[in-house]
């Protein structure tokens, strides 16, 4: 069986690891012809293979289809629809999906999304998973970020079968319905408001939370770099392992208590009782957690191991979990583009395996032979999952094994069974059950603590730029040190297969030369400049009143995935938001070296102010700051404005947000020295800026408008690209293009310049017309 589920999680992954877009609808019949001729042939792994190319064709082709219309973009309707999982909780705001079933102001288009994610600010009522609602709301089509090393929200939102997201207009809405008693919506609606209103302002009360129902929305930032850093996320939520062990305690107890009856053991065998209550157990547990992956794969495992327990008849653990991949992708080919897809049947395979090389040796016969091996498996799959974690995150958490010997039992042993024996009393007995939870809280702390100190380690947490070839040998470096029983020589020579992973070293431009990536911020500007051996860094994109802010969803995971370990330089041009709201990310996480500003305040205690003059040179790169010169010009025109010449001549303009003021003093003061072959626009392509006569004075081959798509302001200005489109300057819009990558070398052969929404083009990436259309 685990050969037929290799060969259809192969075919399962054909589409999106080889396509950025989806096939002709005629190759289809091409697919279902050849199904067919393989199954009548009985080439049962190429049916396999096709079966899952077919089904992950079937539902991309579904949700793409699934669109909403241009013509609805940004208008008010009204929708009439149920809140799909329990609403995560920002500063201001509660976000969560909804189900649509119809709307209240007219028809829906065939093809409308049937599940959106919404936004509400300041809502006058809490609407919770389950209930029914009607709201008014404006909708957008999914749309990102698109950076190197940063979140795929477009693939998520793809993988989520959300087809829009947008928010609520109104903040009373109309609340129409509950749901029915019976559903497990219910059951997870009145354990979320129960915990909101006894539990969440408690010690660990959102650890909590995420144990019972999965939802882990209230964890902080701070909670999840611990649990980054120490390799403990998998912990702080519903997930394989704890599923395994409500079916292991229901199966015990029952299969005990059974026992004891003659007259229930002449009904029905212990065991066979046992089994049924684990898979209730599991079942239950699974459903408080919405059914996420990791409770689907843990769900039908225990189903699948307990109805041989029912039948007597022993199964192979691979075919178990074969047949548990194959069942959860016929329900969810997209299961595959989530790294907890691939985390928890990475894990559970390790597991499996490590388990049958134990089965050829001698079993342990002390207790300290026991706890050795319990320490080989922490190390297995810490190393194991090295792979997957560097690829998804770019970064080693070289303490899990470590933090996991002590966490595992403790969250599994304490903190899980008081808090599901909470959920368990919560109906008959509530005052027993807050109290079980406020125990939970406190065991959870203690081990907070814990995991604080580790994570204190220097180096705690290692940050790993590679590329999927080093991942692929890594992997099956890991596989062949399980699998292979030949000589510990041989074996050996796995092990060299991981090497690449470890020491891949990061790209870097030649001595003289500058790369340079104006990042996708949106509606503002990042920049990265690297040089052979510095980084700096001009202006950190925004941070938006949801608590996001670009320098920490942005700059530092692309800083990371290139493999730049310091910034030498940060500049902030000036004071607005959309330049200098991620830069307290930034620094807290690389703690530049020298920070230069225009207008307080300062982003940091030793930052000095940038003035026209000051000027240095790195790795042969030269670097001049060209405005302000102290004249005490306004905010937008006391930008600091940032020349780059390379050894090759190339020359970037980097002006910030000046307008036509500050432009005619760059004029007077430095005239045709403002010559450069590339150029980013002054205030995003405003109509208040690029002037004719700083154009004509630049004379830019490449104009990048750091813009948002559909941006509110209607940057850039349709006269503002004429006025370039009339000098012959190629232009690109930063929010359409994604981050764009330029390697500055010689004016003479131009900037070469490519675009990371094309270049990483997936084939949830939708095209955008009014992008196609610049």
């Amino acid at each position: 069986m685990y050969r037929y589920a290799i060969a259809f999680l192969g075919g399962t992954l054909c589409l999106p690891l080889c396509f950025s877009r989806l096939p002709d609808p005629l190759w289809a019949w091409a697919l279902a012809a050849a199904l067919l001729f393989s199954l009548f042939r009985r080439h049962l792994y190429l049916a396999a293979a096709l079966a899952g190319l077919a089904g992950f064709w079937w539902q991309a082709a579904a949700q793409l289809q699934s669109q909403l219309p241009p013509a609805l973009e940004g208008e008010d309707i009204t929708l009439v629809g149920v809140v799909d999982d329990i609403p995560a909780r920002g500063q201001r705001v509660l976000r969560f999906p909804f189900r649509v079933e119809g709307r209240v102001d007219g028809p829906l288009p065939v093809a409308f999304p049937q599940r959106l994610r919404l936004s509400w600010y300041d809502p006058q009522q809490r609407p919770r998973v389950g209930e029914r609602w009607r709201v008014r709301v404006r909708l957008k089509p999914p749309w990102s970020f698109r950076n190197p090393g940063g979140f795929d929200y477009e693939a998520w939102l793809f993988r989520q079968r959300i087809g829009a997201t947008g928010y609520v207009r109104d903040q009373a809405g109309e609340r129409l319905a509950e749901p029915a008693w019976y559903r497990p919506a219910a059951w997870r609606r009145g354990l979320h408001r129960a915990f909101e209103d006894r539990v969440l302002s408690r010690p660990g009360g959102e650890v909590i939370l995420a144990l019972a129902l999965g939802a882990r929305h209230g964890l902080t930032d701070a909670q999840w770099d611990l649990f980054r850093v120490t390799g403990t996320s998998h912990l702080m939520a519903i997930s394989g392992l704890h599923v395994g062990l409500v079916a292991g305690l229901c199966f015990g107890l029952l299969r005990l208590s059974w026992g004891l009856s003659p007259a229930l053991v002449q009904l029905l065998a212990a065991p066979r009782a046992g089994a049924l209550a684990a898979m209730a157990g599991a079942l239950g547990y699974a459903a408080l957690a919405g059914f996420s992956i990791p409770t689907q794969r843990a769900l039908i495992m225990i189903w699948l191991a307990c109805t041989a327990v029912w039948l007597q008849r022993q199964v192979h653990p691979l075919n178990t979990l074969g047949l548990a991949l194959i069942l959860v992708l016929l329900h969810d080919p997209l299961a595959v583009l989530g790294s907890g897809f691939w985390l928890s049947f990475g894990a559970v395979l390790l597991l499996v395996l490590f388990y049958l090389r134990l089965r050829r040796t001698p079993p342990a016969a002390s207790a300290a032979g026991r706890g050795w091996r319990l320490i080989q498996a922490q190390l297995l799959l810490s190393l194991g999952l090295m792979p997957l974690t560097v690829l998804s995150f770019h970064t080693a958490a070289w303490l899990s094994p470590l933090a996991n010997l002590v966490a595992i039992p403790w969250v599994s042993l304490v903190v899980v069974p008081l808090t599901l024996l909470g959920v368990a009393l919560f109906a008959p007995a509530p005052g027993p059950a807050e109290g079980l939870w406020a125990l939970a809280g406190l065991a959870y702390t203690a081990l907070e603590w814990l995991l604080g100190r580790l994570a204190a380690v220097p180096l705690a947490e290692l940050h790993l730029a590679r590329p999927l070839w080093t991942v692929v040998p890594a992997l099956a470096g890991v596989l062949g040190l399980l699998v292979w029983s030949g000589r510990p020589w041989r074996r050996g020579l796995w092990a060299l297969l991981i090497l690449p992973l470890l020491l891949y070293p990061a790209a870097r431009p030649p001595p003289g030369t500058a790369w340079v990536d104006v990042l996708d911020v949106g509606q503002g500007l990042a920049v990265v400049i690297r040089t052979r051996q510095h980084t700096l860094v001009y202006d950190t994109g925004p941070r938006f009143a949801s608590g996001l802010d670009t320098g920490a969803a942005v700059l530092v995971p692309f800083l990371r995935a290139e493999g730049r370990t310091a910034v030498d330089t940060l500049i902030v041009s000036h004071g607005d938001n959309d330049h200098s709201g991620g830069a307290g990310s930034l620094i807290e996480a690389y703690a530049p070296a020298r920070v230069l500003y225009s207008d307080p305040p300062a982003p940091a205690p030793d930052a000095r102010p940038c003035r026209d003059g000051q000027a240095w040179t790195r790795d042969g790169v030269r670097f001049r700051i060209l405005h302000p010169a102290d004249d005490g010009a306004g905010r937008n025109d006391a930008s600091c404005v940032l020349l780059i010449e390379t050894a090759g001549g190339a020359r970037l303009l980097l002006p910030g947000d000046i307008e036509a003021a500050a432009e005619y003093a760059l004029l007077r003061r430095h005239g045709t020295d403002l010559r450069a072959d590339v150029l980013v626009s002054p205030h995003h392509g405003s109509r208040t800026s690029s002037t004719p006569a700083f154009i004509r004075a630049v004379a830019p081959d490449l104009v990048i408008h750091p813009a948002g798509r559909a941006n509110r302001y209607g940057f850039p200005h349709p006269d503002i690209r004429a006025r370039y489109r009339t000098r012959g300057a190629e232009q690109r819009v930063s929010g359409c293009t994604g981050a764009l990558h330029l390697q500055l070398d010689s004016p003479d052969a131009r900037a070469a310049v490519s675009s990371y929404r094309e270049r990483a083009r997936r084939l949830w990436h939708r095209p955008d017309p009014d992008c196609d259309r610049q």
